[in-house]
């Protein structure tokens, strides 16, 4: 917009003064100066007070605060209202956007684009402006002209904001420059994604946690046997700092926790010592006398008290199995007590006796952590960890009991690796594939091997080439009439192996149950009747969790047994076939809305 030129001599005394004035300060005040019109009453005089303040140098920081110099009043001057607000209205175009004519002092806080300062050249500034003037406004605008940096989702949107000539119409407000949100929409945390279902799972409660914390411990392969840890020559430092470090922590929480019991002990002999005093007196009397040989303040030992005492809780319903193979999150479950309640007192001393069965059969020697607190070291269930049947709730029971009534001489023994019959084979193993590499494997084609160290097939690390940990499982008695079963104590995900389908290898078995694979003249079946392992108790069901699988381990066929994602807590079950119920006179007991043989029509 152009603007009206007036030279120096052409300005009115008013006006003449403040650009005077303005020449000497350096500072363009005429956008505070109409402020403060508007805000005037009409017929009102004006008056242009001008106040200095004195400023010292000094090289102290100190001594300069410490000076304080009043403001020295230099004189007044009366302005002429009428003429100051003609001069104002030179210097602002209609929309109230002021002329070029800026102080020295810029402003960051004010983000003009650059094409605006561009269609503001010097040309349009009044000749009579002084020059210190002008190259404040080329600086102005070169500063201005540099993208200031932000940070944070919000955006200044850069808008082309043009002057408009003279005479033309003021632009709206929805024209002007505005700041606009601008988000990604992908930088928002998203909902989990629903499974296949549509529907979203529930987070498992910490009471959960808990107990999947302790059957994960239970079914590890560290050893908890202080003499072995002390003299046992090992290959690594950090497994024996490591198996040190679990005793230790195992000993700390055994220690707290009856340090408790100790502690509720001596509060009830001081109660019977000085009857005269509250169970609050004699409680704070006890505390005193520990702090004294702990060395601790009174609010140190009432914290880690209620630590401790959870500790107890857990032993008391849980045992001292359920303690020593809670691992390192019993701390903060103890602390922040989330899930702590009746739901956790019913569940673990309904799970009490299948973890004291688990502990001493897996960790035969853990119970010797107890002796230092004077606690019976002998274990209460030995062999096999599947010689033992476990129900919630109820003490186990032998194997063996649970079949006398229709085999009165049954034994079990149990196997790692099938046993070949040589009078059926000699030691010829059917199991043999002929025309397969033996250093490969079929399925990932990566090189197998019982070596640890040289195994390069991962297709089942639970079972080849890895350190085997025992498979959580346990033998559990069923509440439909099935008998036994297997329940899985851990989850097993969707792929996983369960198990290798193990027994005597033979042939020529007839109305019996028997796994049947090979081809032609080397086809062969595992009999699990007097020997094998877990598999055996594998209940059937129409809708199975789990199915058989064929896999080659170094030229041999194994029959194994597949996850098809079974949670913790959960019976293991798979898909006899039809080939077992043809002509079979049994029903089905699985229980399932699918169920195939519910009601058969017995023969004869």
């Amino acid at each position: 917009m152009a603007i009206e030129q007036r030279t120096r001599e052409g300005l009115f005394p008013t006006t003449d003064v403040l650009h005077q004035l303005m020449d000497i300060l350096g500072h363009d005040f005429t956008t505070d100066l109409s402020s403060t019109l508007a805000s005037l009453q009409p017929r009102s005089s004006l008056r242009l007070k001008i106040n200095a303040e004195i400023c010292t140098d000094s090289h102290d920081s100190d001594d300069a605060e410490a000076i304080q110099v009043p403001p020295v009043h230099m004189g007044s001057i009366n302005l002429n209202t009428t003429e100051v607000q003609d001069y104002l209205q030179l210097h602002f175009n209609g929309n109230g956007i002021p002329t070029p004519a800026r102080s020295s002092v810029d402003r960051e806080d004010l983000a003009v684009s650059s094409p605006t300062r561009s269609s503001l050249s010097t040309a349009d500034m009044s000749p009579g402006q002084p020059r210190a003037l002008q190259s404040t406004v080329q600086a102005s605008e070169t500063h201005s002209s540099k993208k200031r940096k932000t940070a944070g989702a919000l955006r200044v949107t850069e808008t082309n904001l043009s002057v408009p000539p003279t005479g033309s119409p003021t632009p709206t407000s929805g024209s002007s420059t505005a700041r606009q949100l601008q988000t990604k929409p992908r930088e928002f945390p998203q909902r989990k994604k629903k499974n296949e279902d549509g529907v979203h799972h529930l987070q498992p409660s910490s009471v959960e946690r808990f107990v999947a914390g302790l059957w994960n411990q239970v079914f590890s392969s560290v050893e908890l046997s202080p003499s072995s840890l002390a003299f046992r020559a090992i290959n690594s430092l950090c497994l024996r700092v490591t198996k040190m470090s679990r005793c230790s922590r195992a000993l700390e929480t055994i220690i707290q926790a009856h340090w408790v019991d100790c502690f509720e002990a001596r509060v009830k002999n001081i109660g019977v010592e000085k009857p005269f005093m509250s169970s609050t007196e004699t409680k704070m009397s006890a505390l005193r006398e520990a702090c004294a040989i702990l060395k601790w303040s009174e609010k140190e030992l009432r914290n880690r008290l209620s630590i401790w005492r959870g500790y107890k809780e857990i032993k008391d319903v849980g045992g001292w199995a359920c303690l020593v193979f809670a691992g390192s999150g019993i701390y903060r479950f103890c602390k922040y007590r989330g899930g702590f309640g009746k739901n956790l007192t019913t569940r673990l001393g309904r799970l009490r006796p299948s973890l004291e069965v688990a502990a001493d059969t897996i960790h035969p020697e853990w119970r010797k952590l107890l002796a230092i607190i004077g606690q019976d070291t002998q274990r209460l269930y030995s062999g096999h960890p599947h010689d033992w049947v476990v129900c919630d709730g109820m003490p186990p029971v032998a194997l063996k009991t649970t079949y006398t009534q229709w085999y009165p001489d049954f034994s079990f023994t149990h196997l790692e690796d099938s046993v070949l019959d040589q009078l059926a084979w000699g030691r010829d193993d059917p199991r043999q594939v002929s025309g397969t590499n033996t250093a490969f494997c079929n399925d990932c084609g990566y090189f197998q091997s019982n070596n640890v160290a040289s195994n390069e097939c991962r297709c089942f690390p639970e079972l080849y080439g890895a350190c085997k940990a025992p498979i959580p499982v346990q033998v559990f008695r069923t509440p439909l009439g099935k008998n036994n079963g297997l329940i899985a104590r851990c989850e097993f995900p969707r792929g996983s192996a369960i198990g290798e389908f193990t027994g005597l290898i033979t042939k020529g078995m007839d109305g019996t149950d028997v796994m049947q694979s090979g081809e032609d003249e080397r086809r062969y079946q595992i009999y699990q009747g007097k020997m094998g392992n877990y598999t055996r108790f594998i209940n059937h069901s129409c809708a199975p969790n789990s199915q058989f699988q064929k896999f080659c381990w170094l030229g041999s066929e194994r029959i194994i047994l597949v996850s098809r994602g079974v949670e913790a807590g959960e019976e293991v079950t798979v898909d006899y076939s039809h080939e077992y119920w043809d002509g079979l006179d049994k029903e089905c007991l699985c229980g399932e809305p699918c169920c195939r043989y519910l009601r058969r029509i017995r023969p004869g």
